[in-house]
């Protein structure tokens, strides 16, 4: 009983420590009124979702997905055909399938449509990771990838349910700054949870050395497929919160790109914990602001930069040079209460030793 308090104590630090900064932030941008900043800030926070559901699987398994944008592009098509209006619909989809006609008589709730979204993702992920969760190093990376692209293309020429290239519109915009907020909440709970339970801790294990984890029993497949479909149902919330947040959204708007964020955002805040996922986000978001700022107008006595593509050259080559430099992050693989207890038990080692 003591050890199951512990634990609960420690999930509550943890995630009290990353979540109650995040909410004083958007206190703060949210009292300035300023329309822009506070869809950056919303922006960020839902991006921030998407990474980390990629931390709950990569982080904790060291088996790097390129797929957490495929499953958030399924969640956020699948809560705006849930949540569309029933009036509209005839006309954006005049030629659903036989065993999608239904979709036409039904208008649910944004909150309804989100949460099966993100069930339907989840339960996709689970079918999807029996096969590729048996995969390891690269392939696995190659598997995952190929799985982004075959999303990609489904949704691109699927034209009777997705709308193919054409812009998916007449989505409900109800995501405002307190939903990304709570998304995150949700999201950085369940992630920190996971990691502390029995579950997460085999994983865990399996990542740091995985013939040792075999060798006390620790099914790596299994474990590995328990983190994998909850690491895409967060990603899938996020996806969908951002599909109602844009309300215009097409399979580009999750395209390699936005892969390439999420990963560059993991990788330079630290891969192997939950606070590497927050403050890559932060960083990177921060720094590709400054850049972008650059790209198109200048930023004080500095002139604009006409260079298409700056701010993607310059996060990759942050990204290379974190990973020859410091391998595990930013924050070094460690989580935000690590440093809180050495701070705690830094003047009693001292008056020890004195």
């Amino acid at each position: 009983m003591g050890q199951s308090v512990a634990t609960w104590r420690r999930w509550a630090w943890l995630t009290g420590l990353l979540v109650v900064p995040l909410v004083i932030l958007a206190v703060l941008v949210n009292l300035t009124g300023d329309i822009s900043w506070i869809q950056r800030a919303s922006s960020a926070l839902i991006l921030m979702i998407i990474v980390v559901g990629l931390h709950t699987f990569s982080g904790n398994s060291g088996v790097i997905s390129f797929a957490s944008v495929a499953f958030a592009m399924i969640a956020a098509y699948t809560s705006a055909l849930l949540t569309i209006p029933v009036e509209q619909k005839p006309s954006l989809f005049p030629d659903l399938p036989f065993f999608l006609d239904w979709l036409t008589t039904v208008s649910l709730p944004v909150p309804l449509g989100i949460l099966i979204a993100v069930a339907f993702t989840g339960l996709i992920a689970l079918i999807v990771g029996i096969p590729l969760v048996r995969l390891s190093g690269l392939a696995a990376g190659i598997g995952t990838l190929a799985f982004l692209v075959v999303v990609t293309v489904i949704v691109t020429k699927w034209k009777a349910v997705t709308r193919g290239e054409s812009t998916m519109v007449g989505v409900p915009k109800e995501t405002t700054l307190w939903w990304a907020v709570a998304g995150i909440a949700i999201a950085i709970a369940i992630a920190a949870l996971y990691q502390m339970t029995r579950r997460g801790r085999r994983l865990i294990a399996s990542r740091e050395d995985d013939k040792a984890a075999m060798s006390i029993g620790i099914s790596i497949p299994i474990e590995r497929l328990w983190g994998w479909t909850l690491g895409c149902a967060i990603a899938g919330l996020g996806g969908a919160l951002y599909g109602h947040y844009i309300a215009t959204f097409s399979a580009t708007t999750f395209g390699f790109a936005l892969t390439f964020f999420t990963v560059a955002m993991l990788v330079i805040g630290g891969l192997g914990s939950l606070t590497g996922a927050v403050v890559g986000v932060l960083v990177v978001q921060i720094l590709a602001e400054f850049l972008r700022t650059l790209e198109t107008q200048g930023l004080g006595p500095i002139p604009m930069l006409e260079f298409p593509g700056l701010t993607e050259m310059v996060l990759a080559l942050i990204m290379l040079l974190v990973l020859i430099l410091r391998p595990a992050g930013l924050t070094g693989g460690r989580e935000i209460t690590t440093w809180f207890r050495r701070r705690k038990s830094a003047p009693s080692d001292q008056s020890v030793s004195a």
